[in-house]
C-alpha cells in the first residue's frame, strides 16, 4: 500500500489518546517512511496498525475518522486525472484501470442492474479488516463527490460489518443513508446518476494526466495471479457470475491464460473458488447477522440446501451450528476497551 494510506494517521491517533510513534514501531513501520506518500508499505503492517489503533483506543470508527481528515487531492497524482473526466462513470472506470496507483490489494467493480449501480470495493480476505475497509469506502465516497464538484451523491453507502456503537463519525462524514450488515462494501446510486457531469471536465487536461500517469514507474505487480483472481472471484460470487470465463474477463485475460497462470503457481481455479467461498462464508456468518439463506446467495449458491451440504462437508457442521459455536468463542474473548476521555 502507498504510504499515503496513512495520511492523517498521526493526527487521529493523538486525538483518540494514543502514541502514534509507539504503535508505528510495534507495526514495524518507520515514521520516516510516511514522509513520501508514494513509498510502498507492507499491507499486513498497515492493516494491523489500524486494527490495533482501533482496539487500543476503543474507537471503532478509527478508519472513518482518518477519512474525515482527508480531501480529494490526497489521492495523489491520480486526482489530476479524475478531476478532469467528464462523468462519474468515467471516474469509476479510471479508478478500476489505475488501481495500482493506489494499492495492489483493492479492487473496484461497477455492477449495474435494474436501474441501480453499485460501486463495489473488495480486498483480499486476509486484509479485509473493518478499519481499512471503512477507510477505503469513505475515500471512494470523497473521490466521487470531489470529482463531480459535489454534484453526485450516492443513494446509500454500504458496509458488510455490523454498525459500530457510536455512529457520530458516520453521520458527520456521509450525507446519505448508511447501511451496515449489507451484502457488499461500497456505494450505490441510480444508474442515471453515473452520468452526473463534472463541471471541471477538460479532455485535453485529462489526456495529459493519463500520459503523466503512464510515465510513473510501477514495479512489476508483486501479487501472484491467484491473488488477482481471488479478488475478482470475491466481487463476482454474489452476482452468480464467478465462472472461469467471467473471472478471466474481469482480469483482462483469456480463460486459458488464466488457467496457465494458475498452473504456474500450482493452483487450480476450482480450488481457488472453493477457498474464496470458505473465506466469505466465514466472514458473513461471523461479522453479520444475515439469515443463512442470504449467506448462501452471497457465496454463489442458488439454494440454502446446496449451501448447507457444501458447508457441512467443508466445516463439519451446519452453518447455523458453526455460527453459534464461533459466536460463543468470541463472547469469551476480550471485549473492546472502554473509550478514553475524548469524545469520538
Amino acid at each position: 500500500m502507498r504510504a499515503a494510506t496513512l495520511t492523517s494517521y498521526l493526527e487521529v491517533a493523538r486525538f483518540v489518546g494514543l502514541d502514534p510513534f509507539e504503535l508505528l514501531r510495534e507495526a514495524g513501520i518507520s515514521p520516516s517512511l510516511l514522509e513520501d506518500p508514494e513509498t510502498r508499505l507492507p499491507a499486513s503492517a498497515v492493516v494491523g496498525l489500524l486494527e490495533q489503533s482501533a482496539r487500543k483506543s476503543g474507537c471503532e470508527s478509527f478508519g472513518l475518522m482518518m477519512a474525515e481528515c482527508r480531501t480529494f487531492a490526497s489521492l495523489g497524482p491520480l486526482s489530476l486525472l479524475l478531476q478532469h473526466l467528464p462523468t462519474v462513470r468515467d471516474v469509476v472506470e479510471a479508478l478500476i484501470g489505475y488501481r495500482r496507483h493506489m494499492n495492489e490489494l483493492l479492487n473496484f467493480a461497477l455492477e449495474e442492474r435494474r436501474g441501480e449501480s453499485h460501486v463495489r470495493l473488495e480486498l483480499l480476505a486476509e486484509y479485509a479488516k473493518p478499519q481499512i475497509v471503512e477507510l477505503s469506502v469513505a475515500m471512494a465516497y470523497i473521490v466521487l463527490r470531489g470529482a463531480s464538484g459535489d454534484r453526485w451523491q450516492p443513494s446509500t453507502i454500504h458496509f458488510i460489518r455490523e454498525a459500530p456503537r457510536d455512529l457520530s463519525t458516520v453521520e458527520r462524514l456521509f450525507a446519505g443513508p448508511v447501511r451496515f450488515g449489507s451484502d457488499f462494501n461500497g456505494l450505490a446510486c441510480r444508474t442515471e446518476a453515473m452520468e452526473t457531469p463534472n463541471p471541471l471536465a477538460d479532455e485535453a487536461m485529462a489526456r495529459h494526466a493519463r500520459r503523466l500517469l503512464d510515465l510513473v514507474p510501477l514495479e512489476p505487480e508483486g501479487n501472484p495471479i491467484s491473488d488477482s483472481a481471488r479478488r475478482a472471484i470475491t466481487l463476482l460470487l454474489p452476482t452468480g457470475w464467478a465462472s472461469l470465463e467471467s473471472v478471466a474477463h474481469n482480469l483482462g485475460l483469456s480463460p486459458r491464460a488464466l488457467q496457465r497462470g494458475l498452473e504456474k503457481e500450482q493452483r487450480s481455479f476450482a480450488s481457488l473458488l472453493n477457498e474464496v467461498k470458505r473465506e466469505l462464508a466465514q466472514r458473513y456468518l461471523i461479522e453479520t447477522e444475515r439469515p443463512i439463506g442470504t449467506v448462501a446467495g452471497l457465496t454463489g449458491y442458488s439454494s440454502m440446501s446446496a449451501f448447507g451440504r457444501w458447508f457441512s462437508a467443508e466445516f463439519g457442521a451446519s452453518p447455523n451450528a458453526w455460527r453459534l459455536a464461533r459466536l460463543g468463542e468470541s463472547a469469551l474473548g476480550s471485549a473492546w476497551p472502554a473509550p478514553g476521555s475524548r469524545s469520538h
